[in-house]
């Protein structure tokens, strides 16, 4: 007995030796000797670590047995372990492969080394290049098969971001959004860290459901042990318009032109009635009266810091951007602070708070509109003062009778949100290969909106005056917890996973008045004379689901992942709530296998394999599936009730079918290659299927439908010099998407918008219309193409003769990404950003309205671009039809005409940052300062007419909000 008591005493002792922690410090650098901030420390086979600040410092509690993780995105990773060591100094090496980069997943942190889907990883440096008040202005051209669009450069409008092409018909084809590990959460391009786009079943399966469209996974910035640090930014610039290739006549072209029409068609026609005398000297140029020069700022202030076990980051910004359209703009104030802190060596909390309050405004008026087709025989004034074309003191030319100068004075529109997001994380290590984790988060948000329409204005004069209110507020509560593992075994094997559930419900509300009848200045509802509408909703929805992954490797060579996640939804029918959702990838370090690990040409090889389904559910009503009655209408003022939708028990997710394989490779040591090949197949299309009107509903959603979505994307770096003063490093990606329709109720053509139908065996967004055929030489008449029954073909110039057609070409892009150029010498960086698209066929409705052959004769018209020609005589060979006052046989009406190539090259961004000498910064007891001058959308090489080739996945142009041209000053200071 006494025997055993010692022998247990000794084990008891080397045990408690073996795990007493201490805290070790140290400092992470790069191979220049300069720190390494956000630099990540994990102590291997658990889930405890931490980054490290802005100095490369680090504090971390760890055995003396223990191994740590060592790695920054970008550099090659390495490991230390702890012995008897309480500092230590690291220093990495540039990365000469992108395998050893960190990849943060959402519900689990990986490397590229381990990686079996395809991810792509982009850095606050590279985000914050451009000046972005959204994520996806951010993102554009940084990853490879994310196509980012807008409509508009409006500054309160987002752009449209699509990860491998459009999969649905008329559910959401948006990203889901994670933020700091699960769904949801505020996204202020102010606090972001990083940002990772996963795109193939294997990286997306434990989204599951909502995962079809791709994740895009944001990581806030985080605090580090050691001296608190503060950061100072201030950037100030202006923007301008920028118009591209479009121009409008000006008043002496516009009237040269009309003249010799009026005269000609005319001849005995008193022209004067037509056209201002030409002692008018009318030429009022519309584009200044509406745009302006405009302002934006951006400041930040943010705090960083803490103990071993206490860390915390704090941040306040404010960004502002005046719209270049006069009376548009938006303000932003955002706050976040991140908390963690290490109760026990098993118990670790964090919480992360974020709030977000954005006003914004559009006193336009429909300036933007004007600002295009207004005549320049219009002066906006009168006697000195904004004239008011309706009240008829002089004659006023424009067809519609509006002068934005006047009406801007009066008509107003606010517009405000205010969102808050909190989110508790606790972990606690249940065994040392063993760790339960909860997170909780709750957000919500309240918009309210006012629009004042004065009864001095044009738009509610006939009323007296009009006020519009509309708010509404919602909020989302999701739990998520889990059971993480991770063991490794001799012989090289290792096994990691998890396993949790999840459970989010949903809530929104909102109400909606409007009062007629109010006295000018007055901005209450209670003040108008009569209501003259009232509106309200209120609607929720929840998910509920079950994840499993589960890893295993073997030497760093093979690697093998596998996840499981079933959803269930109340969008769906009472029979198909739930779906089942997985996938399986497999990995090949090839680069670790004896026979290549000297190679000297190929440094890294990689092969990635993966096969899986994911789902989506948005975009779709919360009652889709239930028969419903609406209660909102009235008979002979009594409420009465009347069947809206037919109850649908088997509606269900839409399924993709996600196929991938990849390459990773590093040749010489310094050029980077990745390249995905995907194949997607979205099964059970969400659908509102079309009625007969004899059945008393409209439509009924179903499972209908498919559309397949194939591609190839590129990412390529190298490191073009690196040994020198000067080092040059170049940035490429690419992306190659093609889609299709392979399925469609009835294999029938559903017109969806515009000249954009869906149609089996075609692309989305492609062209149906009449084909134009020119002009004829004869008459100068439009020509368009007529299909006789027998397949044979004839041109007429009746528009109404002409075959509607698929053209053969669409608004998809064919190839689109982005190019980086970055160059550092003695603390200077330039750094050049573009991006490009080319295959888009997009259709130009600007000229329906300016490019109309005198079809809108009262509207200005654009300019003849290079290589246009307008009909005059008999025998000209010309683009553009005999202009005639009224229009030309319909030469204006929607037609393969308009349709032009939106190839674009542009230049994005280019900045310039200085890093002052240390010696010098330190005499100002400053830990660093940086100067930079930098200019967003410097230019763009296209033959596109229009105002810009920069749309969103419809390729509809219309009168777009032009984007700006930016300069920007910024200065930094770390203290």
């Amino acid at each position: 007995m006494k025997q055993f008591s010692v022998s247990l005493l000794l084990w008891l002792s080397v045990t408690l030796c073996a795990y007493a922690q201490s805290t070790l410090r140290g400092t992470v650098r790069d191979d220049a000797g300069q720190p390494l901030p956000g630099a990540t420390i994990i102590v291997r086979g658990t889930t405890q670590g931490t980054t490290t600040d802005d100095q490369g410092a680090f504090s971390v509690r760890a055995n003396a047995t223990d191994v740590l993780e060592i790695s920054s995105i970008g550099y090659q990773g390495t490991t230390v372990t702890v012995g008897n060591r309480t500092t230590v100094e690291v220093s990495l090496k540039k990365a000469d492969t992108m395998l050893d980069e960190v990849v943060v997943m959402g519900y689990t942190t990986t490397s590229q080394r381990n990686l079996a889907g395809s991810a792509q990883v982009v850095t606050a440096k590279e985000l914050k290049d451009v000046t972005a008040n959204n994520v996806g202005q951010m993102l554009q051209g940084k990853a490879a098969g994310v196509f980012v669009g807008s409509s508009s450069g409006d500054p309160r409008t987002p752009p449209k971001v699509l990860v491998r092409g459009i999969g649905t018909l008329t559910a959401s084809s948006n990203p889901l959004y994670v933020v700091d590990g699960v769904i949801g959460g505020i996204p202020n391009p102010s606090d972001i860290e990083s940002m990772t786009v996963l795109k193939d079943a294997s990286a997306t399966a434990l989204y599951g459901a909502r995962a079809s469209n791709g994740v895009i996974v944001i990581t806030t910035r985080r605090g580090a042990a050691g001296k608190t640090r503060l950061t100072a930014r201030y950037n100030q610039g202006v923007g301008s318009i920028s118009l591209g290739n479009f121009r409008l006549l000006n008043g002496l072209e516009l009237y040269d032109l009309q003249k010799r029409v009026y005269q000609r068609d005319q001849p005995n026609g008193n022209v004067n009635s037509y056209l201002p005398t030409p002692e008018a000297n009318a030429n009022t140029n519309w584009i200044d009266q509406a745009f302006r020069t405009a302002s934006n700022t951006l400041a930040e202030l943010s705090a960083s810091g803490g103990s071993e076990k206490t860390r915390f980051f704090l941040s306040g910004n404010y960004y502002k951007e005046q719209g270049i359209l006069q009376g548009t703009g938006l303000d932003r104030f955002g706050g976040r602070l991140n908390f963690s802190h290490e109760v026990s060596d098993k118990f670790r909390i964090s919480v992360n708070g974020a709030g977000l309050y954005t006003r914004g405004y559009d006193d336009s008026n429909g300036a933007l509109y004007q600002a295009y087709t207004n005549l320049p025989y219009d002066d906006p004034y009168y006697n000195g003062q904004p004239y008011n074309p309706v009240s008829g003191a002089k004659k006023w030319y424009g067809r519609d009778n509006q002068n934005v100068v006047y009406t801007r004075q009066f008509n107003t529109f606010r517009e405000n949100t205010l969102s808050g997001d909190l989110l508790f994380k606790a972990e606690y290590d249940l065994l040392p290969w063993l760790t339960l984790t909860t997170t909780n988060r709750a957000q919500t948000a309240y918009y309210g909106s006012q629009s004042n329409q004065d009864m001095r204005g044009p738009n509610a004069l006939d009323v007296q005056g009009r006020l519009v209110n509309t708010s509404y507020r919602d909020y989302t509560l999701l739990t998520s917890n889990l059971l993480r593992f991770r063991h490794s075994f001799s012989g090289g094997h290792n096994i990691d996973g998890l396993a949790g559930y999840e459970y989010q419900n949903y809530y929104y509300e909102s109400l909606g008045a409007t009062g007629k009848g109010i006295f000018s200045g007055l901005e209450i509802l209670d003040a108008t004379s009569q209501a003259e509408t009232i509106s309200g909703t209120k609607r929720d929805n929840a998910f509920s689901s079950y994840l499993f992954q589960a890893n295993y490797g073997y030497q760093d060579r093979y690697l093998i992942t596998t996840s499981f996640r079933r959803d269930g939804s109340s969008k769906f029918g009472r029979n198909k709530k739930y779906g089942n959702f997985y996938a399986v990838g497999v990995t090949w370090n090839a680069s670790n296998e004896a026979f290549l690990r000297s190679n000297p040409l190929i440094t890294n090889l990689k092969f990635r394999a993966s096969y899986g389904t994911t789902g989506n559910a948005d975009g779709i009503d919360d009652y889709a599936a239930q028969g419903l009655y609406s209660l909102t209408g009235q008979y002979a003022g009594i409420p009465s009730a009347f069947p809206t939708r037919i109850e649908n028990p088997n509606l269900s997710w839409e399924v993709s079918n996600n196929a991938n394989f990849g390459i990773d490779a590093t040749l010489w040591g310094r050029l980077s290659l990745t390249v995905d090949l995907y194949n997607r197949l979205t099964n059970n299309l969400l659908f509102n299927r079309p009625l007969q009107a004899t059945s008393g509903y409209s439509s009924i959603t179903e499972n209908v439908g498919a559309v397949r979505n194939k591609g190839l994307e590129v990412v390529l770096s190298a490191d073009i010099l690196q040994k020198t003063a000067l080092k040059w490093r170049m940035d490429l990606n690419a992306g190659l998407n093609r889609n299709r329709v392979t399925a469609l109720y009835g294999d029938r053509i559903f017109i969806a918008s515009g000249q954009r139908p869906y149609a089996l065996d075609q692309p989305l967004n492609s062209w149906y219309m009449r084909r134009w055929m020119g002009v004829d030489p004869q008459t100068g008449n439009p020509l368009f193409e007529k299909v006789n029954p027998d397949g044979t073909s004839t041109t007429t110039s009746n528009y109404n003769d002409a075959t509607l057609q698929f053209i053969g070409s669409n608004a998809n892009p064919k190839l689109f990404g982005g190019i980086r150029q970055v160059l550092n010498w003695k603390g200077l960086e330039l750094n050049a950003f573009f991006t490009y698209s080319t295959g888009a066929i997009l259709y130009n409705g600007d000229r329906a309205l300016f490019d109309s052959d005198g079809a809108y004769d009262r509207f200005n018209m654009m300019a003849l671009q290079d290589g246009w020609t307008r009909w005059e005589k008999p025998g000209d060979i010309a683009t553009h039809p005999k202009y005639v006052i009224g229009g030309n046989n319909n030469a204006q009406r929607p037609s393969s005409r308009y349709l032009e190539n939106g190839n674009y090259l542009r230049l994005r961004n280019i900045s310039l940052n200085y890093d002052l000498p240390t010696a010098l910064v330190s005499k100002a007891k400053l830990d660093g300062v940086r100067l930079s001058i930098s200019a967003d959308n410097v230019f763009t090489i296209t033959k596109f007419s229009g105002i810009d080739p920069d749309v969103n996945e419809t390729g509809e142009v219309g009168t777009k909000y032009p984007f700006s041209r930016k300069l920007i000053f910024g200065l930094q200071l770390n203290f």
